[in-house]
């Protein structure tokens, strides 16, 4: 299925905004005519005239991954102050209460989902991803709540499906991380069959991260590389979050010279490390970052290093008329531009549930505001958010209709500024042969 609907599709805006249309049963609702799931106010209220919901925020604000996580929660706390200030939903007014799960460790989710379902009552909890994502899951299926993250993990699908009587009532909304690899593979195989790379070599070398997410998305790009004909030169792997030098990975890597490096560390600040180590004596191999630099520090840490470097990811924050509006509004709001990925996705996220809220009419009847969701077309600020097994579904690799799906943006550093160079018709620039590779 990849393979076949991984080519580049021409998709005019029209087709874009009415593709879908004829779904039965699969109703579209637009991040544009959002505004429409609550009636309009001057002033937010202190309770809604059917009473109040109680919503409740969990990020990583306090510890290692707390530049993500001030991101995840602006992008909830956003949506959230939106609806209300439309005078709430369906009548009801959002309670929220955030909970810092600081380094999201196994002991720090736990007591954190422990107190939202226990002592905070929460009829619906939020959050991005969670470093040692898993407890989570069994806590909200056993209080029977609702559950609505970006974890990006293939091993949510498999849980998922594994028994989906238990956790109907959570919902991974972005695509999983199994299709960052095989992604960027088509697309760098096709850069260099169209002569954009400087080079005809079909080679590569790979840094995985060693983490579950990391491995996963490395795998799949071997694996999808390998059958494109592609020869691995090296393959290593590091620590996300604790690499202390990267000059003897990278050195394997130079020595090598293979026409593309790739590298699965999220880690902002490991990337921005590498790139300046890359930097400091380049050969001539295009470098791909995975999900790091989408984080607004990144560029702060990088400066002029990550000038050419080529990163993606699944949950993007699309530069299209209803991304653009998130970010001036988000600028308004916190005083600043929201990075790539999470604030966006969070956003969204609410704005999923809240959709399904006003579908099933109570936002206190669980069961039916999931059976909602299932059903939901949500066109965000990071595509067009639908569900297959209670996750997001990926353009174009998993779906070549993009009305349906969030795109896996491919984006490159170019003077310091991000442009999204795949897919059509998402882009706002094109891919530029990094100066290192002339």
């Amino acid at each position: 299925m990849a393979g076949d609907s991984i080519s580049q599709r021409e998709i005019t805006r029209r087709q874009l905004l009415a593709g879908g249309a004829g779904r039965v049963g699969r109703p579209i609702i637009g991040g544009v005519a959002g505004s429409a799931l609550a009636p309009k106010s001057s002033t937010g209220t202190a309770s809604g005239s059917r009473g109040s919901v109680k919503v409740v925020g969990i990020f990583p604000t306090g510890g290692s991954i707390a530049s993500d996580g001030k991101e995840m929660a602006n992008g909830v706390k956003m949506a959230v102050d939106e609806i209300n200030g439309r005078g709430g939903l369906v009548g009801y007014h959002l309670d929220y209460v955030e909970i810092d799960d600081k380094d999201s460790s196994t002991d720090q989710i736990t007591t954190a989902f422990n107190r939202a379902v226990s002592v905070e009552k929460a009829d619906v909890i939020f959050s991005g991803y969670h470093l040692a994502s898993g407890p989570e899951f069994d806590i909200v299926a056993n209080a029977g709540a609702l559950y609505y993250n970006v974890n990006t993990q293939i091993a949510w699908v498999q849980r998922y499906k594994g028994n989906p009587s238990k956790y109907w009532g959570i919902f991974q909304c972005d695509p999983t991380e199994s299709w960052y690899g095989q992604g960027f593979a088509y697309w760098v195989d096709g850069a260099l069959n169209a002569g954009l790379l400087n080079s005809r070599v079909k080679t590569c070398s790979i840094i995985s991260g060693k983490s579950a997410y990391g491995t996963v998305i490395a795998t799949g790009f071997e694996t999808q590389i390998k059958q494109l004909g592609w020869s691995v030169l090296t393959n290593d792997g590091v620590s996300e979050g604790a690499v202390p030098d990267w000059g003897p990975v990278l050195s394997k890597v130079k020595q090598a010279r293979p026409t593309v490096l790739f590298t699965s560390d999220f880690s902002p600040a490991d990337d921005a490390a590498m790139a300046k180590a890359w930097a400091a004596s380049p050969t001539k191999t295009l470098v791909y970052q995975q999900y790091g630099p989408s984080v607004p520090e990144y560029l702060n840490l990088a400066g002029p290093a990550a000038n050419g470097i080529v990163w993606a990811t699944v949950l993007g924050l699309l530069p299209d008329k209803i991304g653009n509006d998130f970010r001036s509004r988000y600028q308004t709001k916190f005083g600043a531009q929201p990075g790539w990925a999470n604030a966006g996705g969070c956003y969204d996220e609410v704005n999923v549930w809240a959709a399904a809220v006003a579908m099933s009419g109570d936002p206190k009847n669980y069961k039916a505001v999931a059976k909602a969701t299932e059903s939901v077309i949500w066109r965000g600020t990071t595509g067009s958010i639908s569900f297959v097994d209670h996750t997001g579904v990926q353009f174009p690799a998993q779906t070549a209709d993009a009305s349906i799906g969030q795109p896996h943006i491919i984006v490159q550093i170019q003077d310091g500024v991000q442009k999204v160079v795949s897919p059509t018709p998402f882009t706002s620039g094109t891919f530029v042969l990094p100066t290192w590779m002339r």
